[in-house]
C-alpha cells in the first residue's frame, strides 16, 4: 500500500485481515470502501460487506449487497451459498430454498449444498425426507471429516430414532467428527447424547465423563473461542453440572454478545438457551427462546437451532416440552 495507495487489491486484503483477525468491523469496511473507490465492480468486495453488515444486525441490507454481488458474478458459488444462509438467517424459508436449489446446481458435488438444502426443508415444513434422500446421495466412502456421519446423526436424532442414531456412528472409524463450529465433536459425546435421550443416564454418563476432557482441552487451547465455551457448557450441562454448564454459557455470550455480532452472538445466546433447559432454568429458557424466535440468526444445522421446526422435533428441548408456555411458542406458524 506505501508503494501503491490506490490498489483495490492491496485495500481489499488489508479489510480482509481486519475483519477476520482483528473483528474491528468499522474499520474493515473502511477499507471496503476505498475497494470500491478504485474498483467499483468487485464482487468480492460486496460479499465481505455484506458479510459484515449481516454481522451488525442489518440482515436486509446484507441480503442487498449480496444480490448485488451475484448480479456482478453470478457464476460464484460461494455469493449464493451466502444468500441462501442469509435467507436461512431471515427465516425466509422458501427464498432460502431457492437459493439452496439454485446452489446445488452450480455445486452439485458440494456437501454444504446438499445439507443445507435439505435444513432449509426440514425448517420450513418440518420434514426430513428431503434431507435424508440428500444425505444418503452422497457417495459411499465419502466422510471428510465426519461431517456426513454426524448430519446422519443429526437426521436420526430428530427423527428420534436413537437407536439408529447410534449404529451410525459407532458404524465410523473416526473417534471425532465435525458437528459445530467449535472444532472436533468427539464420538463419545454424541453417543452419549443417544443413551440420554433413551433415558440411560448412567449409561450415557459415562460417556460423557470420557468426552469432557477433549472439551475442556479445546478451551485451554482457545480461551477466548466463544463457540467452544458453549460446546463445554453444553456437555457439563447434559452431565449434570449445572453450576458448570451455565457459568460456560454465560462465558460464551459474553465473549460473542448479539451487540457485537449479531450471527454467532444469537447462536451463543442459543446455546444458553439449551444449557438452560437442560439444568431446570426454565423461565430463563423460555424468555430466551421467545426472544430468539422473533430475530434473525440463531439458526443452524445443531442441536442449539431455534426454529419452530427445531423446537417441535428435537428431543434436547423436551424436558419444557409439556410447559403450557412453551406449547405456545411452537404452536406459532415456522
Amino acid at each position: 500500500m506505501r508503494l501503491q495507495p490506490n490498489l483495490a487489491e492491496a485495500h481489499l486484503a488489508l479489510g480482509q485481515y481486519i475483519y477476520w483477525i482483528d473483528a474491528d468491523f468499522a474499520l474493515a469496511l473502511q477499507e471496503f470502501q476505498l475497494v470500491l473507490k478504485f474498483s467499483p465492480n468487485n464482487a468480492e468486495v460486496r460479499s465481505l460487506t455484506a458479510a459484515i453488515t449481516r454481522r451488525q444486525g442489518k440482515w436486509q441490507e446484507g441480503f442487498d449487497l449480496y444480490e448485488q454481488a451475484q448480479k456482478l458474478d453470478p457464476q460464484n458459488a460461494n455469493i449464493v451459498r451466502n444468500l441462501l444462509f442469509t435467507a436461512m438467517g431471515m427465516r425466509r424459508w422458501e427464498d432460502a430454498s431457492r437459493w439452496a436449489e439454485k446452489f446445488r446446481a452450480m455445486a452439485p458435488a458440494s456437501l454444504v449444498a446438499k445439507f443445507q438444502t435439505g435444513y432449509a426443508d426440514f425448517w420450513w415444513k418440518g420434514d426430513t425426507r428431503l434431507l435424508k434422500a440428500l444425505v444418503a446421495d452422497v457417495p459411499a466412502g465419502t466422510d471428510p471429516d465426519g461431517s456426513v456421519t454426524s448430519v446422519r446423526w443429526d437426521v436420526a436424532m430428530i427423527e428420534r430414532d436413537f437407536a439408529g442414531a447410534r449404529k451410525i456412528l459407532e458404524a465410523s472409524p473416526l473417534t471425532e467428527v465435525s458437528y459445530t463450529n467449535a472444532g472436533a465433536t468427539p464420538k463419545n459425546f454424541l453417543i452419549g447424547l443417544c443413551l440420554l435421550a433413551q433415558g440411560d443416564k448412567n449409561g450415557a454418563g459415562k460417556f460423557f465423563e470420557s468426552a469432557r476432557p477433549v472439551f475442556e482441552a479445546q478451551v485451554k487451547d482457545a480461551p477466548n473461542s466463544a463457540e467452544r465455551h458453549a460446546n463445554l457448557g453444553w456437555c457439563y450441562a447434559v452431565m449434570g453440572r449445572k453450576e458448570d454448564a451455565v457459568r460456560e454459557g454465560e462465558r460464551a455470550v459474553a465473549l460473542k454478545p448479539e451487540s457485537k455480532d449479531a450471527l454467532d452472538g444469537s447462536l451463543m445466546s442459543a446455546y444458553l438457551a439449551l444449557i438452560c433447559v437442560r439444568v431446570g432454568e426454565n423461565d430463563r429458557a423460555l424468555a430466551l427462546i421467545e426472544r430468539l424466535l422473533k430475530i434473525p440468526g440463531p439458526i443452524d444445522s445443531a442441536d442449539y437451532s431455534i426454529t419452530i421446526n427445531d423446537l417441535k422435533f428435537r428431543w434436547e428441548w423436551d424436558p419444557i416440552r409439556d410447559d403450557p408456555r412453551f406449547q405456545k411458542l411452537i404452536s406459532s406458524a415456522p
